[in-house]
């Protein structure tokens, strides 16, 4: 959970930066972040979930690394847990990659009726 607001509020802080520094297609750069954001999660939680398949790779199940944890917090952990929370990781990548072409769109649309005002 403090990877998902962390995440957010950096995401909304970048967006933020480069429209103040006007920079061109801030929102797609934001999304570009917000995937790469979202990868991290996938890997970490990608290696936390077959780190939990190995029998005998520790005393019971553990998280396996810190951006895990973060994400799937102290409680209650189990295979299937891990399992459904790298699978939601997958899936909110795929969205973001279809809302980040979505947007790049938008934005190329934006710029070429701003460009003929001109």
């Amino acid at each position: 959970m403090v990877y998902i607001i962390g995440s957010i509020l950096f995401i909304g802080l970048v967006v933020a930066l480069l429209g103040k520094a006007r920079v061109n297609s801030p929102y797609s750069k934001g999304f570009a972040v917000s995937i790469g954001l979202s990868l991290l999660a996938n890997v970490s939680l990608a290696q936390n979930y077959t780190h939990s398949l190995i029998p005998g790779a520790h005393d019971g199940i553990a998280i396996s690394n810190t951006v895990a944890y973060w994400i799937i917090g102290g409680d209650r952990w189990s295979v299937q847990l891990f399992r459904d929370r790298f699978e939601l990781s997958c899936y909110i990548t795929l969205a973001l990659l279809v809302t980040y072409v979505a947007i790049q769109v938008v934005e190329a649309m934006r710029n070429r009726k701003q460009a003929s005002l001109q």
